[in-house]
């Protein structure tokens, strides 16, 4: 299996074991991924290179997860459209 296919898994798993897929219209996906963009921007607010990398892993997961959800709610394919 290729590892978009078991990451896409894995955040469905997740969602379904929360029940957070009722709050993840479009809407609420775009927001979010928003949201989450100027949170990863916020860790290199005061400088570019003195920065959390852990911070910044967890922002930037959290950008690719709403990214990889919003395809998958509008019925996309995230390789065609990529």
């Amino acid at each position: 299996m290729e590892k978009l296919e078991v990451l896409k898994q894995r955040i469905q798993k997740f969602n379904d074991e929360r029940d957070w897929n009722q709050f993840h219209t479009p809407v609420n996906l775009a927001k979010s991924i928003s949201i989450e963009a100027n949170e990863l921007l916020e860790c290199f607010q005061w400088s570019d290179t003195n920065y959390d990398l852990s911070e910044v892993k967890e922002e930037l997961a959290d950008v690719f997860n709403y990214c990889i959800q919003m395809p998958q709610v509008l019925g996309l394919d995230i390789v065609d459209i990529t």
